[in-house]
């Protein structure tokens, strides 16, 4: 019998969430309604399937997990009353609050337990969240491979109350991964109900949220409705929450002004206009964007090329002069603020400026000599490059500078292919249709590996869209997943994001902020840097 310790949720945190308040709420603000924005539609309801920011805060906001956000952003328990976590950090058992979905049956153990079993058997994208990398939950991987059933991995409903997981290796950010919407639970006697139309109208969900669904309206918005029979119910201060989708930047600008909007995105061209509102201000955003190279095209598979289009990029002034949004120059594949290592230091931090100790930072005297040698070795006198991006991004800027940066080296002569975001992931990157991409990544965790498994050589034909392969890193990747010590662990990804320095396996460009307007009479919303972006649960109106 294993030895176990209780874990006080008083201890968890999650450094990248933090909470935009303004000013206090009013004594009648459980009848106020709040309306925000996002640029994007809403994709999928079902949390097993889901894969977009837009749905995961959607989801977030009418269903809870075994962790969740606490009003001052921390990782907190929610629908879980304890856990209890053995000594080799393999198992963890888990006593369930009393809670009840909107059909008024209890939300049970075997909700979770169905909930990750289906995401297998759908063959959802974030299914390896349950493997090896992520939480290693034991036969997950097999089951994802197909080797075995996912009714045998090592998730069990003890009884009702009571869900236990083993994990095959301990895994640091657990926790973490649990507040995760693709570990949310699901009623299985009513998924299955509905079959195929689970999660695909308001009329096919449950709910054991903060709020629940009322209105869905494809490419126009969602409203959300304070859920009475919520197990946390009080904390809950708004009767709606509206979030206006795919709205224009501008035009919701423009709402704001007019009182009709509490809370909104705007374009860095609206910046220099906003900047003096009271309502103003940057976050970070949590995505880092960097270019894909192609490493099947030959030209791009010379280093010193690849050295030369890095070099040649001013980070620093695209961000300050052109994106003005608080976006920051990249240092490295994993961002700034994304986890702290065991000492207490931010991950990227302890890293340091990878471009630099690589020499591969902005240096236009350098990346024309790195051209130059590139093109000797070649044995030709100048390439000609593509860049992919999706002009509905928000990037076209930085697409234009990144042009004009790569045309002013000579020798080079880059073009811009403009296309919209879902061919660029389905019709270049995944068909392998490009030599240069502009891509993003956001971290579904806060570890630096939601970053570097991306370019595993496992990971081809997935993630890894440009086809980099390196047995070293590769290897130090396997290391750090059965390393049980943390030091030890942090020292093998950090090696591991050198290397990817080292050969230039992508061109990390800006760690995305993002400008805001937020009305002074709304207060409560937590922003997630990883993971959902917004928590509405503890939003108050005045």
């Amino acid at each position: 019998m294993k030895i176990m310790k209780k874990v006080l949720s008083a201890m968890l945190c999650c450094a990248m969430a933090f909470t935009l308040a303004a000013c206090g709420s009013s004594d009648d603000s459980a009848s106020a309604d709040v309306v925000v924005m996002s640029e994007n539609d809403l994709m999928s309801l079902d949390s097993s399937q889901a894969t977009d920011g837009t749905s995961f805060e959607v989801i977030a906001a009418f269903k809870d997990g075994l962790y969740g956000y606490a009003e001052d952003g921390t990782l907190t328990l929610m629908l879980a009353e304890s856990v209890e976590v053995s000594d080799d950090l393999l198992t963890y058992t888990f006593t369930l609050k009393d809670a009840t979905w909107s059909n008024g049956t209890a939300v049970t153990a075997n909700d979770f337990v169905y909930a990750l079993q289906r995401c297998i058997n759908v063959g959802s994208e974030y299914a390896f969240l349950l493997g090896e990398q992520g939480a290693n939950i034991v036969n997950a991987e097999a089951a994802i491979a197909g080797e075995v059933d996912a009714s045998e991995i090592g998730v069990t409903a003890v009884d009702d109350k009571t869900l236990v997981f083993e994990l095959a290796s301990p895994c640091g950010f657990f926790d973490k991964l649990l507040a995760f919407p693709t570990f949310f639970p699901i009623n299985e006697e009513f998924a299955e109900e509905k079959g195929d139309s689970y999660a695909t109208s308001i009329d096919n969900l449950l709910y054991c949220g903060a709020f629940e669904l009322t209105t869905w309206e494809l490419n126009n918005k969602v409203v959300l409705t304070k859920n009475e029979n919520y197990y946390d119910a009080d904390v809950v201060q708004v009767n709606s929450v509206t979030i206006n989708l795919a709205q224009d930047q501008s035009a919701a600008a423009l709402q704001f002004d007019s009182g009709e909007l509490d809370y909104c995105v705007i374009s860095s061209s609206l910046v220099d206009t906003y900047s003096s509102n009271e309502g103003y201000s940057t976050i970070n955003n949590g995505y880092l964007w960097y270019l894909y190279i192609n490493f099947e095209n030959e030209l791009l598979e010379n280093e010193n090329i690849r050295k030369g289009l890095s070099a040649a990029i001013d980070r620093d002034d695209l961000c300050e002069n052109i994106l003005k949004d608080g976006s920051s120059s990249a240092s490295g594949f994993v961002p700034a603020e994304l986890s702290t290592n065991s000492d207490g230091q931010d991950f990227a931090e302890a890293c340091g400026d990878l471009l630099a100790a690589n020499e591969i930072d902005y240096d236009l005297e350098k990346a024309q000599e790195y051209i130059d040698a590139g093109l000797a070795e070649l044995g030709v006198d100048s390439i000609s490059i593509d860049l992919v991006y999706g002009t509905d991004e928000g990037v076209n800027d930085c697409a234009t500078y990144l042009e004009q940066a790569f045309n002013a080296l000579d020798g080079v002569t880059l073009t811009l292919v403009a296309t919209n975001k879902q061919a660029r992931i389905n019709t270049y990157l995944k068909d392998g249709d490009f030599d240069l991409c502009l891509t993003r990544w956001g971290p579904d965790y806060a570890d630096a590996t939601t970053y570097l498994n991306n370019l595993e050589t496992s990971q081809i034909g997935n993630n890894n869209y440009g086809c980099y392969s390196n047995s070293e890193y590769d290897d130090l990747l396997a290391a750090a997943r059965s390393e049980g010590d943390a030091a030890t662990r942090e020292g093998y990804l950090m090696e591991a994001n050198n290397i990817l320095m080292e050969d230039v396996a992508i061109v990390p460009i800006f760690e995305q902020g993002q400008a805001v307007l937020q009305s002074s009479s709304l207060s409560g919303l937590v922003h997630n840097a990883v993971g959902t972006p917004y928590i509405f649960k503890y939003v108050t109106k005045s």
